[in-house]
């Protein structure tokens, strides 16, 4: 809306705000009723020519979108008297009051002038409906049909496996969107007669099948009655009624009378490590030494590791190139590397010897098992208060440590209370269980495993028959000796516990059983399978031995040999078997030369006279 106002002369004395007040004719008394409709006034002045407009009125012309509540304020530079405003519309109008107009303009004098519009509207509302309708098709119905002819001629050969079957109905719904829901019904009706039979005959083997029964199994031998009370009065004969087996299952692998699938023999695929035989034998021996922690090299000048099958690891002693290696090594685990062959040795006791213009420096320590014993674990106090299996008490001793437990023994149970020990650290705990048993450690310092073995592998009055771990030869066997170790025999013994165990004579199989060994007395004989390996190792130990001393290198097919292994050695034609006892390997660097020298010395025993 845009309202033009025209003024017919110019007053000068004005100032700003001029305010403008609007009336009806006749009523001075303004009604302050603000309009809530957007206004555009436009204000035409010319000081040079004044036109008196004789013309009596003022135009206003009105227009709106929304009814907002929107605040206008009206700047004027000029004065006008009060004039009659007449407001024409096309929208009936009644009840004109008074509506507010104010400008923020300066102004000598202000004067109110009050104008107010009030429209009249319908009062009822108009309401527009459109309405869409469509109309959907009807259910239609799909009718499915088939029709085939069957020749008069029939095969009487053929065979039909038909089934007479009664009609079967199959009912499909499908829903549209914004429709309703539709059915559509598919009838298949169909009829056969029988034509034919059919007999089919399996012969051969039954397929393999897990047979599951109740039916008592009888125990094989004689089966003995007690009965704790006559009964007279029952007459003959005496029915005797047996609860029902718990349901037995077992695996049928078919065959009938012939077995179709037999049980393979167990095939013993181990072969025993033997090196070639060469006219000769080239190496290049060499030795390394790094720093666990870090990787910081440390240069040695000897090196030696020997292990016993009594030892819960392994020690050894080194030499150092100077002073400044020494020191990287104290107290540090170290990584040795014969030959390829790796060994971890922790230096705990390094050492300082001078001479006259000569200073060497030395230290002595053990296998990386030295983690778990004194000066690194404190002695404790235990008893096991729950009853565990023997592994599961080791497991239990060495748990937090970073180590574990293996097992190639026999495992059995541990009552509660029945083990205890005083003032021992975990690896003197776990070496002196396995001695309670006939066993030993066999520690794998790199994956820091300690596997629990027999001592006596294989028992010497069985060696013959068993195959050997290694087997030397003349071609590498460089220093030979022998001695016989005299030792009491005996073919049986006593075993037994302590408060809570098992008492058991074992004796070696195929004697008289009459020559016992000292009576063994140990608090983890809780078990006949205890009791049978403790009995083992010391028959095994028992009578005169063998014993032999041999140094050969260490090379690709001649791995370093381990307590506990059974070594076959080739003594002329013969091939004798002994198990190492010990050993020990040792390395040097010549100092003026820088030749590397390598050896590794093993200690076996077996029986003087095979069985």
């Amino acid at each position: 809306m845009a309202i033009i106002l025209r003024f017919s002369k110019p007053w000068l004395n004005k100032t700003s705000p001029i305010i403008l007040r609007f009336a009806e004719s006749g009523n001075d008394v303004p009604v302050s009723v603000p309009i809530n409709i957007p206004v555009d006034i436009v204000v035409d002045f010319n000081v040079s020519e004044i036109v008196i407009d004789r013309t009596f009125g003022i135009e206003v012309g009105i227009s709106w979108f929304a009814l907002d509540e929107v605040e206008q304020a009206l700047l004027l530079a000029e004065f006008a008297r009060d004039h009659h405003v007449a407001v024409e519309s096309p929208w009936l109008s009644y009840n004109a009051e008074v509506t507010n107009f104010e400008s923020n303009w300066v102004s000598n004098v202000a004067v109110d002038h009050v104008w107010s519009v009030h429209w009249l509207f319908n009062d009822e509302h108009v309401r527009t409906n459109i309405a869409v309708s469509w109309a959907l098709p009807a259910a239609h119905q799909i009718t499915l049909a088939f029709d085939w002819l069957v020749p008069d001629n029939h095969d009487l050969n053929t065979m039909l496996n038909w089934l007479d079957t009664s009609s079967y109905q199959l009912a499909t719904n499908i829903t549209w969107l914004y429709s309703e829901i539709h059915e559509y019904d598919l009838m298949i009706h169909y009829r056969g007669f029988a034509i034919g039979d059919e007999k089919s005959i399996k012969w051969g083997f039954h397929e393999p099948r897990w047979v599951c029964s109740t039916k008592y199994r009888p125990p094989v031998g004689k089966v003995t009655l007690r009965f704790n009370e006559p009964l007279s009065t029952q007459p003959n004969p005496i029915v005797l009624r047996f609860t029902a087996s718990p349901n037995y299952c077992y695996w049928d692998d078919g065959g009938g009378l012939i077995d179709a699938n037999p049980p393979l023999p167990t095939i013993d695929f181990k072969i025993p490590i033997e090196p070639q035989i060469r006219r000769s034998y080239l190496m290049q021996p060499q030795i390394s030494c790094v720093r666990v922690s870090d990787g910081v090299a440390v240069v040695l000048k000897s090196v030696s590791i020997s292990q016993s099958r009594s030892q819960w690891a392994s020690s050894g002693s080194l030499a150092f190139s100077s002073r400044i290696d020494a020191e990287r090594a104290a107290n540090e685990l170290l990584k040795i590397s014969i030959n390829g062959y790796d060994f971890y040795m922790l230096c705990e006791s390094p050492s300082e010897s001078k001479a006259f213009g000569k200073t060497s420096y030395s230290a002595t320590g053990r296998g990386r098992l030295a983690t778990l014993a004194s000066p690194n674990r404190k002695a404790i106090n235990y008893v096991n208060v729950v009853a565990r299996s023997f592994i599961g008490l080791m497991a239990d001793i060495v748990a937090n440590t970073g180590w574990t437990v293996a097992s190639q023994i026999t495992d059995y149970p541990v009552p509660a209370n029945a083990f205890s020990y005083a003032a021992k650290t975990p690896a003197e705990a776990i070496n002196m269980m396995a001695n309670s048993i006939g066993a030993m450690l066999d520690v794998n310092d790199e994956t820091q495993t300690i596997t629990v073995i027999p001592q006596w592998p294989v028992v010497p009055w069985n060696t013959a028959s068993a195959i050997p771990d290694v087997i030397l030869h003349d071609g590498v066997i460089l220093e030979f000796n022998e001695r016989i170790d005299i030792r009491p025999d005996a073919n049986a013994v006593f075993v037994r516990g302590e408060q809570q165990g098992v008492a058991a004579k074992v004796k070696r199989f195929g004697t008289a059983g009459d020559n016992f060994a000292a009576d063994i007395v140990d608090k983890l004989i809780t078990d006949n399978q205890a009791a049978r390996m403790r009995a083992t190792a010391e028959l095994a130990s028992a009578g005169n031995k063998v014993q032999n001393s041999i140094r050969a290198k260490v090379m690709a097919d001649l791995p370093p040999m381990r307590p506990g292994m059974l070594i076959g050695v080739r003594k002329g034609a013969e091939v004798f078997k002994s198990v190492c006892e010990s050993f020990s390997i040792s390395g040097s660097v010549n100092e003026s030369t820088g030749m590397v020298t390598v050896n590794q010395t093993v200690t076996l025993l077996r029986n003087e006279v095979a069985a």
